[in-house]
């Protein structure tokens, strides 16, 4: 597992999608990140980052 070198310590950040990390060597993360990961998570992860800049738009009280 290859974490990217400014993962942040706390369990509570919000990491942008490409701070993830994944199953491979970092020398790859800036040419085929998007290869290594299966194409929804790559996909989730990005939609779930701009959910999360947009302030949770549609995110109730319990949610």
């Amino acid at each position: 597992m290859v974490m990217h070198p400014d993962f942040p310590r706390s369990p509570y950040a919000s990491l942008p999608p490409e701070m993830h990390w994944f199953r491979a060597d970092e020398t790859l993360r800036a040419m085929a990140y998007e290869k290594l990961l299966p194409p929804l998570v790559a996909h989730i992860r990005h939609d779930v980052a701009a959910w999360r800049k947009a302030g949770y738009p549609g995110a109730s009280l319990t949610s």
